[in-house]
């Protein structure tokens, strides 16, 4: 396991030690935590991706901020790091090069009471927008001779409920000593004028250098932000942990029902049976048929529930960090403490080995699953080419001028593009007129229990 420290004010508070199951107490504390951010520079290195997903997970992190994310491309695919307790959100979905690859990538943690929408009020690849749980958490990056993200942000209006947190490469005496530089001041000044705190306390370095350019603003209140030592990925930025205080989660939505045992669909069975019964007659007017296909799949549904079982999707960690991969990442940040600074030999080399250490557990991985295909249904499941989402979330919807963000928005557009393209006028007069086909369709009249399945 990764040696790491726990986190003050990350334990809920002192309740019975069994809380009656169902009862409003209950309800309310898991309603209500803290919102916990894991915000770093990796500066494109792949072994220092892969760890931050790796120790943002095992830290329980809800969402990871990376600014300079490894990516890569081929002829036909845009590439980049997942993690399977994950969903990867980023500004853009494909890039053939430097110039157009994102500087900004967020992952969200795979929880249903997590939802999470990407909203673009402007097409860039240095600030990415999400709405989770009605609080607004912006990831940014800007170069240091490069002004336009700057611009895009301090033209968006900031709304409530918060968070803009990255890599800001300036520097004002309100987070370190000195003169200000790169646009430190007008950073400050767009800060101020619209009511957001800085996070960070002031002469805390967020990279070897010494300088405080990693930096959290936001206008909710009781959030905090520290630089997490033991949090190290082995770039040359240092990471900042962020809490959100009493954020409030989606209620848990009703889950997929699974029927497969034998005796699951036997019980299922008997219960439509007994139910079919009850079903309404139906002849051939609309609303008759509309009231039996209701009262059916009412049936099938509660049948299901009644017989089956509710499928459970936990998060899952990265199959290939393994212990060895946690004490090679344990063992840097251990020599690290000893130089803060990062520029001793000793550091470079621990870094060295950290970075080898991971190469070849991802390769060992890999190798050893390609070895374990026996048959071609094993290569089948290992790829999942019938299913394969793509390793981005979806962005907004564009459908003609409009722009959907939000799921539901998404899927109401999706619906009305694609089911109600066609109106009750389009229907045939009378369906039930004989048709004289001028040959038959062979078709066997009965159905096997296999085939139902």
């Amino acid at each position: 396991m990764v040696a790491t420290s726990p986190q003050a004010g990350y334990e809920a508070e002192e309740e019975p030690e069994h809380p009656r199951p169902g009862s409003p107490r209950k309800r309310r504390i898991d309603n209500k935590k803290p919102l916990r951010i894991f915000q770093a520079n990796v500066g494109k290195i792949p072994p220092a991706h892969d760890c931050a997903l790796a120790l943002a997970d095992s830290e329980r992190y809800d969402i990871v901020l990376l600014q300079e994310p490894w990516t890569a491309h081929t002829d036909t695919r845009s590439l980049t790091k997942t993690h399977p307790a994950y969903d990867t959100f980023t500004p853009v979905e494909t890039w053939d090069g430097n110039d157009t690859r994102p500087r900004v990538m967020t992952y969200v943690r795979r929880d249903p009471r997590l939802l999470a929408d990407q909203i673009r009020p402007f097409q860039t690849r240095d600030i990415l927008w999400l709405t989770i749980n009605g609080m607004t958490i912006v990831n940014f990056y800007r170069q240091n001779d490069e002004s336009d993200a700057l611009n895009i942000l301090i033209r968006w209006p900031v709304p409530e409920r918060c968070l803009i947190a990255g890599d800001f490469n300036a520097r004002h005496h309100t987070w370190q000593t000195g003169q200000a530089t790169n646009r430190g001041q007008e950073i400050a000044d767009w800060a101020s004028e619209n009511d957001l705190d800085l996070l960070n306390t002031p002469d805390i370095p967020t990279n070897p250098h010494g300088n405080t350019i990693d930096l959290a603003f936001t206008n909710m209140p009781l959030a905090e932000a520290a630089v997490e030592d033991h949090l190290a990925t082995s770039s040359d930025h240092f990471t900042l942990s962020l809490t959100l205080p009493d954020a409030g989660l989606a209620p848990m939505q009703p889950g997929r029902v699974r029927v497969t045992t034998d005796d699951e669909l036997k019980r299922f069975a008997e219960i439509v049976e007994l139910g079919a019964a009850g079903l309404p007659t139906a002849d051939s007017t609309p609303s008759e048929l509309d009231e039996l296909a209701s009262a059916l799949v009412n049936l099938l549904t509660s049948a299901a529930k009644a017989a089956g079982r509710p499928t459970r999707k936990g998060a899952r960690t990265a199959p290939w960090w393994t212990e060895e991969c946690a004490g090679a990442a344990a063992s840097f940040r251990a020599i690290r403490r000893l130089y803060p600074l990062g520029f001793n030999q000793d550091v470079q080399i621990a870094k060295r080995d950290f970075h080898r250490v991971t190469r070849r557990a991802k390769r060992l991985y890999w190798r050893n699953l390609i070895d374990s295909f026996t048959d071609s249904s094993a290569v089948f499941k290992a790829v999942r080419w019938l299913k394969s989402p793509g390793p981005f979330q979806p962005p907004p919807l564009q459908v003609g001028d409009v722009v959907y963000e939000t799921q539901l928005d998404k899927a109401n557009a999706l619906r009305r593009a694609t089911l109600e393209r066609r109106t009750a006028d389009d229907d045939i007069e009378n369906p039930w007129i004989p048709v004289c086909f001028p040959r038959s369709i062979p078709f066997p009249l009965e159905i096997s229990l296999d085939e139902a399945q």
